[in-house]
């Protein structure tokens, strides 16, 4: 036989194989829970919020909408160290994916072997007789998933592929969180040193006012010790906002795969936000947050994994053939031929109960992956209520102290007409321009917890940052 018809003589066997086998392989008799009334436990409306739940997902961009910002969001996504290592993870996990899939297909070896084999005869002339001899063989081999074991480890397999891609997924919303609150905080430190330079100068030119009604001897020396001691205390601010702003800028950088070069971001609009007007339902946080993804997943995982143990209890049946074609030469390849199918049976009879504890383990997986679930959905809800009700807190807290401001700067202004026309003393004018370089901070401060709260609810609903 030569090389051409022992190719054709392997095809035909495999294809033999798969026509009669690959019903029997399809069958399936491991049972897998259905986890669709999960979704049913969490609420169809959030308590803490009266606005109307629309199924459209909220976007970071709506609510900072900085080309800058954007423009980094997109070089973390593909610089940062973190999420290179999270899709390597990725990558491992469709490997092992690859491998469990390959152990439902048929494995078909080949093998070639030259044989040359020398003689001596026992002979007074010593003839001697070379035998050559060339083989070739494949050998096709099946194990046949009736019981839907090896279906179920795939299954599995794919679920943590998918798992593990969900997680790079979380990763990276939470360092987008972390790259626009080092934002929101660096460009809040700048804001503040820009009010605290201001405040300097005002300082300055009450220093200056006190100094000459001291000249005319209309002040006191003691007025003059407290507005300098104004001017220090307000000096003295500056160096903890310079700490945060450079601090800020080094963690913005590392986010961004970049070494820490105490660099000041590039100057950036402020945004001013709204409270937001529509939210989406927790029934979509399931949908939305990656890292419910993630343990719904791994939980749907684990009960493929309980079907793959219970169907290792039962009996296995592989089924293996063997073509051989051998001759003396490529010639005559054909001269000796062995056709060889076999097929075998696998079954447990004694294992001092290894396989059910196995199964057992598995069931305890499952049901701790549950609960991981159903404490992840609480916390997530949690997360965005906790998140609602600290805004509602800060805008209001924002609108009473704009207010509060508002009177201070009339406060400030009356008194000091007053000190300038004998009625008042300087301590007045001091108090009063003391509460509205404090307010003036505190409005900064505040505008920066609620643009980082806005950051954590986003996160907390599992916004993307565009649509």
């Amino acid at each position: 036989m030569t090389m051409p018809s022992f190719t054709y003589a392997v095809k035909n066997l495999i294809l033999s194989l798969l026509i009669c086998l690959l019903p029997i392989s399809a069958c399936t008799v491991a049972p897998v829970c259905n986890r669709d009334e999960v979704h049913e436990t969490l609420p169809e409306k959030f308590s803490s919020s009266d606005r109307q739940a629309e199924e459209k997902p909220l976007a970071w961009e709506e609510s900072f909408p900085s080309s800058v910002l954007s423009a980094d969001v997109k070089i973390l996504m593909q610089e940062n160290f973190e999420l290179q290592a999270a899709r390597a993870r990725v990558d491992q996990a469709a490997a092992a994916f690859g491998i469990v899939r390959a152990d439902r297909l048929p494995y078909l070896e080949a093998n070639a072997n030259f044989d040359r084999t020398r003689e001596k005869e026992d002979e007074p002339d010593g003839t001697t007789t070379t035998r050559n001899t060339i083989a070739f063989s494949a050998t096709l081999s099946w194990e046949l998933d009736i019981w839907g074991r090896l279906k179920a480890r795939q299954a599995a397999a794919k679920l943590t592929l998918l798992e593990k891609q969900a997680h790079v997924d979380q990763i990276a919303l939470d360092l987008e969180t972390l790259l626009v609150e080092s934002w929101i905080t660096h460009h809040g430190a700048r804001r503040l040193k820009q009010v605290l330079d201001k405040q300097q100068g005002t300082n300055r030119q009450y220093l200056t006012l006190t100094e000459l009604r001291l000249a005319q001897g209309q002040g006191s020396a003691l007025d003059v010790l407290q507005q300098r001691g104004r001017l220090v205390t307000t000096a003295g601010s500056l160096p903890g906002v310079d700490d945060k702003r450079l601090r800020s800028a080094n963690t913005y950088a590392v986010l961004m795969g970049r070494l820490p070069n105490g660099m000041d971001l590039v100057e950036d609009v402020w945004p001013v936000i709204e409270p937001l007007k529509t939210i989406t339902s927790p029934r979509r946080l399931l949908e939305d947050r990656p890292d419910l993804r993630a343990s719904f997943l791994a939980l749907e995982a684990a009960d493929h994994q309980v079907a793959a143990a219970i169907a290792d209890r039962l009996p296995r049946l592989s089924i293996s053939a063997t073509v051989e074609q051998s001759g003396r030469s490529l010639a005559r390849l054909g001269d000796g031929s062995i056709y060889q199918l076999a097929g075998g049976v696998l079954a447990p009879i004694f294992d001092a109960g290894r396989l059910k504890a196995k199964a057992a383990q598995r069931k305890a997986e499952a049901l701790e992956a549950l609960a991981t679930l159903e404490q992840a959905m609480r916390v997530a809800v949690r997360e965005v209520e906790d998140a609602l009700v600290r805004e509602h807190s800060l805008f209001e807290k924002l609108r009473l102290l704009q207010s509060e401001i508002t009177i201070a700067r009339h406060t400030v202004r009356k008194a000091t007409l007053c000190y300038v026309n004998g009625q008042e003393t300087f301590l007045t004018v001091l108090t009063a321009l003391s509460k509205q370089q404090t307010l003036q901070q505190e409005e900064i401060t505040l505008e920066q917890d609620l643009l980082i709260n806005r950051g954590y609810l986003l996160k907390a609903l599992g916004a993307k940052w565009n649509p």
